[in-house]
C-alpha cells in the first residue's frame, strides 16, 4: 500500500492545497531535491514541528462538545406557577423514560397548518388528544431537565424556536387552558406558558418522544 493510500481524506486535502498553492522560489533546486528525497519519518517530524508553531491554530476556537444526554427524575414533580387551577392531564405529570438522547429520542412535530400558516393552540391541543398521542408529547419535567442542559445545547437544536411541552397543559385560575414551552431569553434558556387561545406557527413546534409511551 502507497503513504496516499495511508492518509485519510482530509491530510489528502490538504497536501493537495499545498501542491496547488506552494509557492515559487521559497525553496532553492538543491533544497526541493532534499526535502523530495528524505525519509518519510523525517519529513513527518519536521512538518510536525513547524505546524505546532503557528500562533493563529494554537488559538482556533474549537466547538465544544454538548452533552444531549437527558436524564430526568421522573419520582419529583415541577413546581407549577401560582395561578394555576389543575392539571388537565396529572397521568402525565411524572410520565416518560429516565434517561434518553435528545438528538436521536425526541423529534419536533407540527399540526398540518402550521407547516403552511398558523393555527390556534386548542386545535392542537384537540388533534394531539383525538390521535390519542399525548404519552408521546414530553412535560414539563423534560423541560426543565432541557433548561439545565443550558443554552448551547438548546440552540444547537432550536435556535430561533419555542419547544412545546403538551405533556403539561394546566388550567389557569379563570379556566383557560395554557401550555408550558422553553425559549432563548439573553443568555439562557427559560420556561414560558402561552394561552392555547394563541396562534401558532412554524417556529413552535411541539417536542415529542420517537417511540410512543
Amino acid at each position: 500500500m502507497s503513504d496516499k493510500a495511508s492518509l485519510s481524506n482530509a491530510e489528502l486535502e490538504l497536501t493537495q492545497r499545498i501542491q496547488l498553492h506552494f509557492p515559487r522560489g521559497v525553496l532553492s533546486p538543491e533544497e526541493l531535491k532534499f526535502w523530495n528525497g528524505c525519509e518519510k519519518e523525517v519529513l513527518s517530524a519536521e512538518l510536525a514541528k513547524t505546524f505546532s508553531k503557528i500562533p493563529e491554530l494554537a488559538s482556533l476556537p474549537h466547538e465544544p462538545v454538548l452533552d444531549f444526554l437527558v436524564r430526568v427524575d421522573r419520582s419529583v414533580k415541577p413546581s407549577y406557577p401560582d395561578w394555576m387551577k389543575k392539571l388537565e392531564h396529572p397521568e402525565l405529570e411524572c410520565s416518560g423514560p429516565a434517561e434518553y438522547d435528545l438528538q436521536t429520542g425526541v423529534y419536533e412535530w407540527f399540526h398540518d397548518n402550521q407547516k403552511t400558516g398558523v393555527v390556534s393552540g386548542n386545535t392542537i391541543h384537540k388533534k394531539i388528544q383525538r390521535d390519542n398521542t399525548l404519552g408521546s408529547c414530553l412535560n414539563l419535567q423534560d423541560g426543565l431537565a432541557i433548561q439545565a442542559k443550558g443554552i448551547a445545547v438548546f440552540r444547537k437544536l432550536f435556535a430561533g424556536k419555542a419547544v412545546f411541552l403538551w405533556g403539561s397543559v394546566v388550567q389557569f385560575r379563570d379556566g383557560r387552558l395554557n401550555v408550558p414551552f422553553l425559549c432563548e431569553h439573553g443568555d439562557g434558556v427559560v420556561v414560558f406558558w402561552s394561552w392555547l387561545g394563541y396562534n401558532f406557527g412554524s417556529d413552535v413546534p411541539a417536542l415529542r418522544f420517537c417511540k410512543q409511551l
